[in-house]
Formats: C-alpha cells, structure tokens, sequence
C-alpha cells in the first residue's frame, strides 16, 4: 500500500488521473440529478391528470404534432408544464396560471397549455374565461372531441344551454362511444329542464359506463330528473350489477 501511494505520487500522470476521475463522477452526479427532476416532474403530470376536473385535459391524441422548429429562446414546454401542475395540485393557482399563460405566449396555439387553462380557470369558477381557452382549442383542433365537450360544460355553466348541447353533440359526433360526453348532454338538457332528452342520455351514458354511473348520479345537475322513477331504476339496476 505505501508503495502503491509512493509511486502514486511520484508519478507525474496522476493528477490529471485524478481530475478526469472527478469530471467522470461529476458527470454522473448531474445526470442522476436530471433523470430524478424528470421523474419528479412526470408524477407531478400523473397525479394532475388524475385530479383534473375536466376530463382528459392532459390527453394530445390525435392532435397533430408541433411543427414549429425548436428555439432555445423559448421555454422548454414539457418541464414548464409539469411545474405548472405541480402548482395546481398544491394549490398555487395564480403560479399555476401564469405557467401556463407563458407558454401560450410563444405557442398560441398548444393544446396542452390551452386544455390545462381552461381547466384550471373552470376550476376557479371563471368560467367565461375558461370559454375563450376552449374556444381556441376549438378553433385550432376542430377535430377533438374532449375540446367540444369541454367548452359545452362552461357555457352549461354560463346557462348557455343552447350552444352548449349544440357544441357537445359535435363531441359526440367525434366520438361516438364517449360515455363523457353522454354524461355531460344529460347534464345539460336536465339543467335546462329538457327531462325525457336528459334521460335519454343519460341512459346512453348508463350504458357504456356500466356500475360507474351510480358515482356520476350525485352530480347536482341530476337534480332536475333525480326523482323520476326511470332515473331511480337505472341507477338501481347499475348498483346491483
């Protein structure tokens, strides 16, 4: 062992040794440290996505891919948004906001960022607001049906019922086997009294969602078709099963 440390030192190599050693594990310190930051980030997106009222705010499928070229100067959207939602499920919804707000200042037109917008003002209750972001969606990806059946629930909240069914029926149109966006015509023709519509589709709903129905009946927009005696049947039959 001395002798190993004696010729160690002596020889003239071994600090350089040493240093690219030190570079070697340095390196590997930080990438550890980055890969732990980007696991972090991706829990923070899952347990956003699975507390988020609107559904299937976080989905891009089917959308079309970003084709805008990659520029440094902008922010790096995946991290940015993952940090906006991990404001949102600690309650930081002003940080949350302007996250997301930064991010459709350098790409108007994201879908993610429009989505998570408006979900997150539907959340806070500012719902005309959370219009114009789903609106836009609407206008830049015609074809996604979550968009239609998400700006059909705030203009529901605004008691803009007409185009609200109207809008939501283009969600159902888009998919077809959507037992969310059923759910949400059922809502919105009970919450505007239109009661044999509203089990109609309600029942539609019922169909495809099976035992899950009985939990989606406490919605409160039930309220105007709760007591009728085929709304009561369905939910029954779909808790025994």
């Amino acid at each position: 062992m001395k002798q190993f440390l004696k010729s160690s030192f002596s020889n003239p190599l071994a600090p350089f040794i040493l240093i690219f050693a030190l570079i070697i594990l340095t390196t590997l310190i930080v990438s550890n440290i980055k890969n732990s930051m980007e696991t972090e980030a991706a829990k923070e997106t899952e347990f956003a996505a699975n507390h988020s009222l609107l559904l299937d705010s976080t989905s891009s499928a089917g959308l079309p891919p970003e084709t805008e070229p990659k520029d440094n100067s902008k922010p790096d959207v995946q991290f940015l948004t993952a940090a906006a939602l991990a404001d949102w499920s600690k309650g930081n919804f002003d940080a949350a906001e302007d996250k997301f707000r930064t991010i459709l200042v350098f790409n108007p037109n994201n879908p993610v960022a429009l989505s998570h917008l408006g979900a997150l003002l539907h959340h806070r209750g500012d719902y005309k607001n959370a219009e114009l972001m789903f609106r836009r969606q609407t206008l830049f990806f015609p074809s996604d049906p979550n968009a239609h059946m998400n700006l059909g629930t705030v203009l529901a909240k605004q008691n803009k019922f007409s185009e609200a069914i109207r809008v939501s029926k283009r969600s159902l149109e888009l998919d077809p086997s959507n037992s969310a966006t059923a759910l949400n015509l059922a809502k919105i023709h009970s919450m505007a009294n239109n009661k044999q519509t509203a089990m109609d589709y309600f029942k539609r709903a019922a169909n495809i969602m099976g035992p899950g129905i009985v939990e989606a009946s406490w919605d409160p927009a039930f309220d105007n078709i709760r007591n009728t005696a085929e709304f009561k049947r369905i939910v029954k039959e779909a808790g025994e099963n």
